[in-house]
């Protein structure tokens, strides 16, 4: 086509330039004055498609063909690819079983060698639990020495972790009420004896000093607070639901943890709850259960019920303001230290004293 518009021009240096476009391919000429000359020296060879500021776009009769051909051959090229393709899937299925089979091997592996792992290079060190069944739980229960949360203690924030003790024992102790300040542990606490019954049922060593577990057919929790917007779900009302949910599920093999029961309502009704809850549980059911709670007329169960016991967590203040100890103690807490934490959030110093006025007149 260069050597064509060459001499029809009669200028050696004048060029087409080779485009493509959505139907093929495309000539051009940059200069649309070329136009008029085109269409009279070369109107029964070229077809005119476009007209535009950036020059005319033409084709030939022999260019046509060649795209077409062009299109054939790349719409083959597909159906031959898919053709490989859907080959190469058919294959690859029949190797599916070993495939499925060898993953979860790995998988498996992985989390054999991550718990390995964990309790070979724990600086505080792990024990091999000691663990019983047999459906008469008289005498049996959990008694954890130097119990830690296996993820709490791992973290960079968390520099000398403080460990503690739990015995739920049934017909002695079957339910732990514990008390105590905002931020002392009590969640940490509660949610780590979770952890280790579990971690010890699935043939984990646990980070403990010592560890006996009588076999627990459940682990329930009613722990956190949130609502489930998607289904119009309040968060008391989703509470409710777990807990109902809980007491259905519950037998005396049950683990059950629980964490501020009855927040998401007034003090008098979540209070009232709380209370009928942890009565159903000792009366009727007779299971195991951690119980954290800020309702101190709640440690009051310990005594009407000899198999519920009182402890708390425990915080000192000083002239520097409140430290948290960590330690688990006998016996209830009857002080939240709920001002006391907003003064270390920082909420303005005219705010907590007029709290610390408003809990004296309510006192």
């Amino acid at each position: 086509m260069n050597d064509l518009w060459a001499s029809t021009t009669g200028n050696a240096q004048a060029t087409v330039k080779l485009e493509t476009a959505d139907d093929g391919f495309l000539f051009r000429l940059t200069n649309t004055n070329d136009t008029k000359l085109l269409q009279n020296q070369l109107g029964n060879v070229v077809q005119i498609h476009k007209l535009l500021k950036n020059g005319v776009s033409f084709s030939t009769k022999e260019l046509r063909q060649l795209a077409t051909a062009q299109q054939d051959l790349m719409a083959e090229y597909d159906r031959q690819q898919k053709v490989v393709v859907q080959d190469a899937l058919k294959v690859a299925a029949t190797y599916s079983v070993v495939l499925q089979r060898a993953f979860d091997a790995v998988a498996t592996l992985d989390v054999l060698v991550g718990l390995a792992h964990q309790a070979a290079y724990s600086p505080h060190g792990y024990c091999r639990p000691t663990l019983i069944d047999g459906d008469d739980c008289a005498g049996h229960g959990i008694q954890l020495q130097g119990a830690r949360h296996p993820c709490v203690e791992v973290q960079e924030s968390v520099s000398d972790y403080i460990p503690n003790d739990v015995d739920l024992t049934h017909d002695r102790s079957n339910v732990l009420l514990v008390t105590g300040p905002n931020m002392g542990g009590k969640s940490t606490y509660i949610r780590a004896v979770g952890a280790i019954v579990l971690l010890a049922q699935i043939g984990a060593f646990v980070p403990c000093q010592s560890a006996t577990i009588h076999i627990r057919h459940h682990i329930l929790a009613r722990v956190g607070a949130g609502d489930w917007q998607d289904q119009g779900i309040s968060t008391f009302l989703a509470e409710m639901l777990e807990s109902a949910a809980i007491l259905r599920t519950a037998t005396a093999r049950s683990l059950i943890i629980v964490d501020e029961l009855g927040r998401g309502t007034s003090t008098f009704d979540g209070y009232g709850l709380a209370r009928a809850i942890a009565e159903y549980m000792v009366r009727n059911v007779g299971n195991l259960c951690v119980f954290a709670t800020h309702f101190h007329e709640l440690t009051s169960l310990a005594d009407v019920f000899t198999n519920v016991r009182n402890c708390h967590v425990t915080a000192q203040r000083d002239v520097q303001g409140l430290t948290f100890l960590y330690q688990i103690q006998p016996g209830p807490c009857l002080e939240s230290f709920g001002i006391q934490v907003a003064e270390l959030a920082g909420v303005p110093a005219v705010v907590v004293q007029d709290a610390q006025r408003k809990a004296r007149e309510l006192e």
